[in-house]
């Protein structure tokens, strides 16, 4: 029983030295507020961050639109069947915009029938190199 006044007396003492008014306090955290709150800034303060943040430059914009005429171009060359030329273009491209699904489908068609052709040619020529063997 001495133990539990002990620590009734020991948990008021402490209460009663971290300031608080309330005679009847804890210390519970959730009686007082976060002290890591902060004000949400306005708008303005937002904008004026955003614009301090991101200054836009002439080469970042001429960057962008290297960027997107990159990405075009993989898709187009794909689309006209042009795989070992699309295929470098398409690898820049998922390096530039990896979430983009059309230029992934482009990279998987441009590499597949990339190699497609190139095992075509692989047996087309030792099937040269066997009948050429044969009229010896």
């Amino acid at each position: 029983m001495s133990k539990v006044l002990f620590a009734i007396s020991l948990m008021s003492l402490l209460a009663c030295g971290t300031g608080e008014s309330n005679s009847g306090a804890t210390g519970s955290a959730s009686d007082a507020a976060p002290v890591s709150a902060a004000k949400a800034p306005t708008a303005d303060a937002a904008k004026a961050a955003a614009v301090k943040q991101a200054p836009v430059r002439e080469g970042q914009q001429a960057n962008t639109a290297a960027n997107a005429a990159t990405v075009r171009s993989c898709i187009d060359l794909v689309a006209s069947g042009k795989y070992e030329e699309a295929l470098p273009r398409c690898l820049e491209s998922v390096s530039i915009d990896a979430s983009n699904t059309e230029v992934q489908a482009a990279l998987e068609k441009a590499q597949s029938e990339t190699a497609a052709k190139a095992a075509s040619g692989a047996a087309t020529d030792a099937a040269a190199k066997a009948l050429g063997g044969i009229g010896n």
